[in-house]
Parts: C-alpha cells; sequence; structure tokens
C-alpha cells in the first residue's frame, strides 16, 4: 500500500519544525512507517536556497536575488526532493511528513513574483493527501522567532510576513485538503489537533 503524504504549514515562527518530530511519532503510534522531511530540502538546491535564505547568497553588486529566480529555485528543489526522497518513500508504503511543501511556494514566492506564474510552476506537482496549516497573529510568531534566538530571514519583516499569512489563509479556504490549526494554542493544544486531523486521514483512507 502506498504511503500516506502529509505537510506542515505556517508563517516562521508557527511551531511547524516543532510539530514535525511530533506528528512522526503519532503516525508512527497508529502502525504505520513513517519518515521527517523538510522544504528547502538537504539536496544541493536545497541548501543553496538555505544560503540565500540566511543572506549569505547574494549578487555580484550585493543585492538579494531576484524574487523571480527564488521561486524557480524553490521549484527545482521541490522537483528534486520528491524524484529523490518523497516518491521512493511513498511508493514503498512510507508515509512522509514535511515540514513545508507547495503551499509555501503559492503562500511565500507569490509576494516576490507573479501568483500565477508561481502557481504554473507547480503544475502537475504532487498533491498532499492533508495539508494542516498552524495559523497565528504575526506578532505571536515574531515572539517566538525572538525567542528561539533564530537569524533573520529574507521573509521575516512582519509587513511581508502579514501578507504572507493572508495568502495561506485564502488558499486554505480554497483547497479541501487543508485542515487550518490554531498555532498561537500550546504545544501540545497544537499538537492534539494536528494530531485529529491525521487520525482522521487514516480512518477515511480505511473506510470502504
Amino acid at each position: 500500500m502506498r504511503g500516506r503524504f502529509i505537510v506542515l504549514e505556517g508563517i516562521d515562527g508557527s511551531g511547524t519544525t516543532t510539530q514535525l518530530d511530533r506528528a512522526v511519532a503519532f503516525v508512527g503510534s497508529l502502525g504505520h512507517r513513517t519518515v521527517a522531511t523538510r522544504e528547502p530540502s538537504a539536496g544541493p538546491i536545497g541548501r543553496l536556497l538555505r544560503e540565500a535564505l540566511h543572506g549569505r547568497l547574494s549578487m555580484e553588486d550585493g543585492s538579494r536575488i531576484d524574487g523571480r529566480a527564488m521561486a524557480l529555485l524553490f521549484a527545482a528543489d521541490r522537483i528534486d526532493h520528491l524524484q529523490r526522497e518523497i516518491e521512493p518513500h511513498l511508493a514503498a508504503g512510507t508515509t512522509v511528513v514535511s515540514d513545508r511543501y507547495l503551499l509555501s511556494s503559492l503562500a511565500y514566492q507569490a509576494e516576490e513574483a507573479d501568483r500565477t506564474w508561481v502557481a504554473t510552476l507547480a503544475r502537475g506537482i504532487l498533491a498532499p493527501d492533508l495539508t494542516v496549516l498552524l495559523d497565528l497573529p504575526i506578532e505571536v510568531a515574531a515572539r517566538r522567532r525572538e525567542a528561539a534566538g533564530r537569524p533573520i530571514e529574507r521573509y521575516d519583516a512582519d509587513s511581508c510576513l502579514a501578507k504572507v499569512a493572508a495568502n495561506y489563509r485564502e488558499l486554505a479556504r480554497e483547497q479541501p485538503a487543508v485542515v487550518v490549526v490554531n498555532g498561537a494554542a500550546t504545544k501540545d493544544e497544537v499538537t492534539a489537533s494536528m494530531c485529529r486531523a491525521i487520525a482522521s486521514l487514516f480512518a477515511s483512507a480505511q473506510e470502504p
């Protein structure tokens, strides 16, 4: 039986990284083989993207990489990620839980490039069986990033994240496979809501 594909999404500081391991542990508790992954991926294009996100990769004049080029890099990393890691695991019957995937590009890169064009880059890409969106106020996310001592990344400005958060909410309304969870709740409360959505996914798969 083919594995299930689950994705956690949300603005930076929403808690997707924290919830990733908890999601994997829960899927395992249901008796399914599972593996965690993330985007940008650990592959060569993903590593390049991380350099750009942290400001360690720029143009010759010191300016940052164009938003359209970033969108292309994210799309290329996703194709590599699918072929190299996600699809082989799914084909082997392993459930894959990813910290970010397609919705991130549609929410983030659409703020730096034409949204319709960004969407065309994702045409034909494998759709997740379930996407859990951790939604929370940008102020809460900013406090969490600061408390964690995280370096400032390319999209961390409040003005940018406010637009990204709105994009996420709009996308969630359009896509039935997206479950919205209150990301401002405690870690355990977020985990409980996320696990209910995951349990429903596996329960529906067992229905005749």
